[in-house]
């Protein structure tokens, strides 16, 4: 069989019907859980990617779990619903989850989690917001052409924006390096991204904004910085009080960037 690459992975090979659609795939599995057709996904979802960046967001909303989907939990903000979803690390999977969430009816979605710094002007506990991402993951090739840039900048980015500049910490927006290999990340391959401007790297942001721009919702990622990939000594606060508090902060991020949100438009 002859080897395929990305630019190959968009051709449906004469059917492009997918035999898997995520909103029917959704009620079946709702309907199996018992699920209650009255309660839906609202159309506002945050989250994170492990629990100290989730567990703000549900004591905030009083957010409690629910048989819409086993990831997410749902609350309310101002008496407007509000889902908390906890996103699986890794581009595939987070995707297969932010996919299924907007099947279900989510339309702005923002998202904390965690990136290793390329710059040495950007240090442990600062925010990186992205703009941009370059794709070097293999789940967006899937939704758009390698020539597609990856891009979050509408409303709910913004928004992000002014509510991290509101707090102590350094913030910083720019492009972020998306892979799925965590032990293949170069040492020269970091300096000439580096040397480019971009601002660190993580395993999913590009292709959450292929797909969110896909499907044309909302999306708005903010991200904490756990270590610097641009040292050979890797320093990284993984595991510590720091990073938690780092989490913790963040998420209150989210929440204001919400409450700015639901402030100026009335809805989200």
């Amino acid at each position: 069989m002859k080897p395929s690459s990305p630019a190959d992975w968009l051709d449906p090979q004469g059917d492009p019907t997918p035999v898997l659609d995520p909103e029917a795939h959704m009620l079946e599995m709702a309907a199996r859980r018992g699920h209650n057709k009255d309660v839906v996904c609202p159309q506002v979802v945050v989250g994170g990617f492990i629990d100290l960046m989730t567990a703000p967001m549900v004591k905030a909303t009083r957010a409690v779990d629910s048989n819409v989907h086993p990831q997410l939990k749902l609350g309310t903000l101002r008496d407007c619903p509000i889902g908390v979803a906890t996103i699986p690390v890794g581009a595939a999977r987070a995707v297969a989850v932010l996919e299924e969430l907007i099947a279900l009816g989510a339309r702005t979605i923002l998202i904390a989690g965690a990136t290793g710094s390329l710059q040495s002007s950007i240090g442990v506990g600062d925010y990186v917001i992205p703009t941009e991402a370059v794709r070097e993951e293999g789940v967006s090739f899937h939704y758009a052409p390698p020539s597609e840039i990856a891009r979050a900048n509408g409303i709910a980015t913004r928004t992000l924006i002014s509510a991290a500049h509101n707090s102590s910490r350094a913030v910083h927006t720019g492009s972020v390096w998306t892979t799925d290999a965590l032990y293949r990340e170069f040492t020269g391959k970091i300096r000439t991204f580096a040397n480019q401007g971009v601002l660190g790297v993580d395993m999913e942001t590009s292709a959450l904004m292929i797909v969110a721009e896909f499907r044309r919702v909302e999306l708005g990622i903010i991200l904490t910085v756990s270590d610097l990939v641009y040292r050979n000594d890797w320093p990284n606060i993984f595991g510590t009080d720091v990073y938690q508090d780092n989490c913790v902060h963040m998420a209150d991020i989210v929440m204001q960037a919400i409450g700015e949100l639901l402030e100026t438009t009335g809805r989200v």
